[in-house]
């Protein structure tokens, strides 16, 4: 654990893999943000490249930039252990290849402190493309973000993967991510933490998201839509206070996913309506 200085108010967590190409700039974007009162951990799950020598090059002119060196374990083992060792109040997340715009950090301090209920805070993302160009327009949020996994549809606080910043004590009672939910997992830590108050996603564009082939959505699909699917069953059970441990349990990750959702649809039935439900996730997903 560092304890050389005093904690900051803002930790801001970037897991780092092979990303030599765009981590300077990733690192760039925080280290240069108006809001100075904050850390940036980094933790490198194991990378090959010349990502730790762009890394500690940084760290040897910011001393607000720790980097954590750890074997490869994975995208959700690697956050955790950046939430573990985050010093923070406030404990925001960035990826690798995607860069915060300057005002970010602030912008997102200000909104949980004039609003203690709040557990956690998005914002607008920009999409663009390998080279920085930005391509189509923002996604535009005009709905009031809600928690009510009990409906049909279930309707859910989304805050977009690299853009949350939240309250530390909350993230961590929430049990930071989890392993079985690859390629979802900010979708299930999003029902979590819904669970225990409200969020906000600030309708500007703060985060600036890299579309690249090396992109999970499109690197694991299929991985990507079931395990969606298995979050919000999650939550749904969670919801109606019934114990999918042993469910969770039996995911094999970008296997067969078929008797998961069996046995989500038996736990479920006699207090949703899981066949409709099902449908209508595979509807929306194809």
């Amino acid at each position: 654990m560092h304890t050389s200085s005093p904690a900051p108010e803002v930790s801001v967590i970037i897991a780092s893999y092979n990303g030599e190409r765009y981590i300077a700039e990733a690192v760039g974007s925080i280290l240069g943000q108006t809001w100075r009162d904050l850390e940036l951990v980094v933790v490198d799950d194991g990378s090959t490249d010349g990502t730790r020598a762009i890394l500690h090059g940084i760290a040897a002119r910011d001393d607000r930039l720790r980097v954590i060196e750890k074997d490869n374990e994975g995208l959700i083992a690697t956050l955790n252990r950046g939430i573990a060792d985050a010093r923070g109040p406030y404990i925001a997340r960035l990826d690798h290849d995607d860069v915060s715009r300057p005002e970010r950090i602030e912008r997102q301090v200000e909104f949980l402190k004039a609003n203690p209920d709040y557990v956690a805070v998005g914002c607008l993302m920009q999409a663009m493309q390998a080279d920085g160009t930005y391509v189509g327009t923002p996604r535009i949020r005009y709905e009031k973000l809600q928690h009510k996994p009990g409906e049909f549809p279930p309707r859910q606080q989304w805050l977009y993967g690299p853009t949350p910043m939240i309250r530390a004590d909350a993230l961590r009672k929430a049990g930071g991510y989890r392993t079985k939910f690859v390629a979802s997992e900010d979708r299930d830590l999003c029902w979590r933490l819904g669970a225990l108050g409200p969020m906000e996603r600030l309708p500007e564009v703060l985060v600036d998201y890299r579309y690249h082939d090396s992109n999970m959505s499109r690197l694991k699909r299929r991985t990507q839509v079931y395990s969606a699917l298995m979050a919000d069953l999650s939550a749904i059970a969670a919801h109606f206070g019934l114990d999918d441990t042993p469910i969770i349990d039996r995911i094999d990750i970008g296997e067969n996913y078929g008797p998961v959702v069996e046995s989500y649809r038996e736990l479920l039935r006699p207090h949703y309506p899981i066949d409709s439900f099902l449908l209508f996730y595979q509807m929306r997903s194809e």
